[in-house]
């Protein structure tokens, strides 16, 4: 299993100083800019376009703040934390307008001739297996005990990223459980986001 925490993750700024991003994975390692899965938080600090990324399937969810407006080519959608992730073609690029402040989001991209992916809000009362995914993981909103990963639970704090790739122990399905002795790093009501790697669409 892969454990990353975005705030041991290295800030890397924008080039247009709009904002940094930490990426917590990027599949296969050490594949540079040939990857097929990459997972990163981003802090926008300022309004201005997405980058383009043709041929990437992209998720954007928003982590804390208020939120952003993003204008599509054929739409407008506002985007704010406690919502959906949404998903994109990241050919798209669209315009984005902080709505109250700056925000922080999570980005998952998948290169689409390789891999399709699929990011779905978790809950307490909910379990997901991994089955035949390639890879598949939990993005933590705030800190919880993650069971179903081996004997022993895994302990995850808030805004981190636990990952594993196939095989798995497909009979363990893995479910949550919150710390109760997380205090105030219990921000949000959502315990975070499963994230599943696919084969690609044919």
């Amino acid at each position: 299993m892969i454990r990353v925490d975005a705030s041991a993750a290295t800030p890397v700024p924008w080039r247009n100083g709009g904002g940094v991003t930490r990426e917590l994975l990027r599949l296969p390692a050490g594949s540079g800019d040939d990857w097929t899965l990459r997972i990163s938080v981003a802090d926008i600090a300022a309004d201005g376009p997405f980058s383009a990324f043709p041929g990437i399937t992209r998720w954007f969810a928003v982590l804390t703040g208020a939120g952003v407006r993003l204008d599509f080519p054929d739409r407008t959608l506002n985007v704010g934390g406690g919502d959906s992730p949404l998903r994109f073609d990241g050919a798209d690029a669209p315009g984005c307008t902080l709505l109250d402040g700056p925000t922080r989001d999570l980005n998952v991209m998948v290169r689409s001739d390789r891999a399709d992916s699929i990011v779905t809000p978790a809950t307490f009362l909910d379990e997901a297996g991994p089955g035949m995914s390639p890879g598949f993981g939990f993005f933590a909103l705030q800190p919880v005990a993650l069971h179903g990963t081996g004997a022993v639970p895994v302990e995850m704090r808030a805004l981190s990223l636990a990952w594993c790739e196939s095989p798995f122990d497909a009979s363990r399905p893995w479910s949550l459980e919150p710390l109760h002795d997380a205090g105030d790093e219990r921000e949000h009501a959502l315990p975070g986001f499963w994230i599943r790697l696919l084969p690609p669409k044919r």
